[in-house]
């Protein structure tokens, strides 16, 4: 894989590089305060889909502003975006 240089990356650099990312973004203290924690808050993959997707759709700024924003909309949908969605009456 080129870098922007035009130089070449090492399969095992390049993995070596992809591991530590991983570490870093998949742990328990990075998840809890970022806009992600919103889906894992769910187990049904309804409500999980339905979460992400409405927070991504307000993720912009601060990630402490976007959590306490997603988490005051999933606080109004009764903390299950799913059966909200789906109960949802056309407005009037």
């Amino acid at each position: 894989m080129p870098r922007s240089s035009g130089n070449s990356i090492a399969p095992a650099e390049l993995k070596a590089i992809l591991d530590e990312l991983a570490d870093r973004y998949t742990n328990p203290g990075f998840i809890e305060s970022d806009p992600v924690a919103i889906p894992h808050r769910f187990s049904a993959k309804e409500d999980i889909e339905i979460a992400a997707f409405l927070t991504a759709t307000i993720a912009w700024g601060n990630r402490k502003s976007i959590l306490s924003s997603a988490s005051r909309m999933m606080s109004q949908m009764g903390e299950s975006p799913f059966d909200f969605v789906m109960e949802a009456a056309p407005a009037a």
